[in-house]
């Protein structure tokens, strides 16, 4: 069996690739049962910034071609817009770079804080749908195990920026203090909730929050002193204010061109910025072309990522260092899959062989006591055990592939079948 991963990240596709590709939480679960229809099972993990779909297969590039099919099906597209800019790792290329992925080495943002949840989502709604089995369950495992010693043991995840906080790192550094700025935040999820506070630890005091359930933008809002917003009544309060940060899970765009052009139209001057943090997008990229509209989407953080990389290189050591022995960690259990059925075999194997010559021992010897019998059967145990403890000790020991199928073959070129005949028989 062979782990994979196959998909595209924020390296190997554009923004437009992307969200075509990626899976919100409404539509995940459809996405999972749909999965398994192509393969035996499946983990999805979809972010701002990557999809990526993790299984164990006996034939990895059957298992990719499977998936290469689920995603232009489920996502009504033509394979060949996407497929040159998948990636596919099989084994441990696939193990190391999800550990990468949950330690937060493979963000965008290095180090952010969001994708060491991600991933535990990404399992649980897999979990949720059709339980994942043992060995895909337990790589999932062992990554959280790497995300959580890279942020506990490291100064990677001390002060780690967010997706979100970097988009208000972005509006800062194009409009320079936002003290005076009036923003409307769309979206009080998680992602929301970050940036919310983000603007507040930067000193916006004139904060809107809307999101599609009032109740959820009431609460953000309350707790930090914010002005909700009915949802219905977003594109007029964005003609109201200075910057727009929007960063919400809808399916499509929700700033349309038409409604935002009504909406500034009486603005004069006044520029609109809109920050659009949201994969897929929020804002329909035509409203660039708008006059006085000014939009950003989560590509144009690079310059802010590459900030937060150069100030990072230190702790990004230490943490691939964690993740190549949280690598090997689970390199050893995964060979241990192969090799404790090769161990329990050598030993029945070794037992009956045991069993069978003490049988003709015992019809030799007739007249055997039942203490005899009892110290002979004692010693053909503790032959057996010794001649094995060495050919036992070897397996357990971690090793190359290549070395674990020779003594396989080793074992069964050995086997009872191929046993010189007994002498005295």
């Amino acid at each position: 069996m062979y782990v994979l991963c196959t998909g595209l990240n924020h390296k190997t596709a554009p923004l437009e690739i992307r969200e075509g590709l990626s899976f919100s939480k409404e539509v995940l679960q459809e996405a999972l049962l749909n999965l398994r229809s192509h393969i035996s099972e499946g983990v999805i993990l979809s972010t701002c910034n990557r999809t990526e779909i993790y299984t164990v297969a006996s034939e990895p590039e059957t298992a990719a071609q499977s998936i290469i099919r689920f995603l232009s099906q489920f996502h009504d597209l033509n394979a060949e817009s996407f497929a040159p800019h998948l990636y596919s790792y099989q084994d441990t290329h696939a193990v190391r770079h999800l550990f990468r992925v949950a330690s937060g080495l493979d963000s965008m943002i290095l180090g952010e804080s969001q994708i060491l949840g991600q991933v535990r989502d990404a399992l649980t709604a897999s979990a949720d749908t059709h339980p994942p089995g043992v060995p895909l369950s337990r790589l999932f495992h062992y990554a959280l195990r790497a995300g959580r010693r890279v942020r506990n043991e490291t100064d990677i995840g001390k002060n780690a920026l967010s997706i979100s906080y970097a988009g208000v790192r972005l509006a800062q550094r194009v409009l320079g203090d936002l003290k005076s700025k009036t923003v409307l935040l769309v979206g009080a999820g998680e992602a929301g909730r970050l940036v919310a506070r983000a603007l507040r630890t930067v000193g916006v005091e004139s904060l809107l929050i809307s999101n599609r359930t009032l109740a959820r933008a009431e609460d953000l809002a309350q707790e930090l002193h914010g002005q909700p917003v009915p949802f219905d009544d977003i594109h007029h309060a964005a003609g109201q204010c200075d910057i727009v940060i929007s960063s919400t899970d809808a399916p499509e765009v929700i700033f349309t061109r038409d409604e935002v052009a009504q909406a500034v139209a009486s603005r004069g001057d006044r520029p609109l910025f809109f920050f659009d943090l949201a994969v897929p997008r929020d804002v329909d990229p035509a409203m660039e072309g708008l006059p006085g509209v000014h939009l950003f989407n989560i590509d144009d953080l690079e310059a802010i990522a590459e900030e937060n990389r150069q100030g990072r290189e230190k702790s990004a050591l230490a943490a691939e260092a964690i993740v190549e022995r949280e690598v090997e960690r689970f390199s050893q259990w995964w060979r241990s899959l192969e090799t404790v059925p090769l161990i329990k075999a050598l030993r029945r194997e070794a037992e009956a062989i045991r069993r069978q010559e003490l049988e003709k021992a015992f019809s030799r010897l007739p007249d055997l006591s039942t203490e005899e019998k009892k110290a002979l059967e004692q010693l053909s145990r503790s032959i057996v055990n010794k001649l094995l403890h060495k050919p036992i000790t070897s397996l357990k020991e971690p090793k190359a592939a290549s070395h674990l199928q020779a003594e396989k073959e080793l074992y069964r070129s050995a086997g009872p079948e191929d046993e010189s005949p007994d002498p005295q028989a």
